[in-house]
């Protein structure tokens, strides 16, 4: 008879294992699913704000007031950023030496969740003329890098 109890008492055992195994494979997959969804967020993220610092690198090169007669205020970006469109605002300073406010917009649809990262910044205005500012004589960098070779040698 007391055979007979052990190994019912080693089936329930290996019952209440399984279910502790169980669970515990369903904790583990639960947090890593969270965390892909996280982690794919945080790309978007930092995508967005990639996007929109392109944008003002743009607006800084050719200057606001040219950026506003060339480039639309609004829009969707080219693949692989498709998913992205973008909303920019340029407001004039108080006066004509005064920095403008740049803000733009970046926004995307996830599964009919709408996000958006704005970003804002001031931008001086390009006074003058352009200047030319290529090097008077052409930089020969690999040979540079040769001569400090051969130098340390």
């Amino acid at each position: 008879m007391v055979k007979q109890r052990r190994h019912g008492l080693a089936l329930i055992d290996v019952i209440i294992g399984s279910v502790m195994l169980a669970v515990g494979l369903a904790i583990v997959i639960s947090m890593s699913s969270r965390s892909l969804l996280r982690q794919g967020d945080a790309e978007r993220q930092i995508t967005a704000s990639w996007l929109a610092d392109e944008i003002f690198a743009m607006i800084l090169v050719v200057g606001p007031e040219e950026y506003e007669k060339t480039y639309p205020d609004s829009g969707e970006f080219e693949q692989p950023f498709k998913q992205f469109s973008y909303q920019i605002e340029i407001e004039e300073g108080a006066t004509y030496y005064s920095p403008v406010d740049a803000q733009v917009t970046i926004f995307w649809d996830v599964a009919g969740n709408k996000h958006n990262v704005k970003m804002e910044t001031k931008i001086a205005r390009r006074h003058g003329e352009d200047q030319d500012r290529a090097p008077a004589e052409p930089i020969d960098r690999e040979a540079r890098y040769w001569e400090e070779i051969e130098a340390n040698q």
